[in-house]
């Protein structure tokens, strides 16, 4: 989305705070949003946190069976659609369907949205939580199509 005076960056926290929803990232997203954190700046991620429009999600836990299938199937899902070894898959991607299968387990949450822009992890998440008993309960959205669609 860039920094907070790109329009993009605009059109989705205004998006937030119209809806009152809080965007929850995975510690993994997080952690790759804030890579180059050494630079001047304060990353674009922890101003959408410090506005309270996101947030970082609580750490998983893989002790829960559908946290840790859902990961896994997400994983061997994406695997699949770009035809490669599961080992080599990023977790982050596995990581948000990941925190929508901890927050349906720890009752937090009966729904969930997941934003990305890769859609093997978007529809992998539908069709993992989907045959975990979670498919009225799960929707991907396209993150470039969202906020194309916010800047309309």
């Amino acid at each position: 989305m860039g920094q907070p005076s790109n329009r993009r960056y605009q059109a989705v926290r205004r998006f937030a705070r119209r809806n009152d929803i809080t965007f929850v990232l995975p510690e993994r997203v997080y952690e790759e949003l804030t890579v180059n954190a050494s630079e001047p700046e304060t990353p674009p991620i922890d101003t959408a946190i410090e506005e309270g429009w996101s947030q970082v999600a609580a750490s998983l836990d893989y002790s829960h069976g559908v946290v840790s299938r859902t990961m896994d199937g997400v994983q061997r899902y994406i695997a699949n659609a770009d035809d490669r070894p599961a080992d080599e898959i990023e977790r982050a991607d596995p990581a948000l369907a990941g925190v929508a299968a901890h927050a349906f387990v720890d009752g937090t949450a009966d729904q969930a949205y997941i934003y990305t822009t890769d859609t093997a992890a978007g529809e992998g998440a539908e069709a993992v939580l989907a045959s975990e008993g979670y498919g009225d309960s799960v929707t991907y959205v396209n993150g470039f199509r969202f906020i194309d669609d916010l800047l309309e």
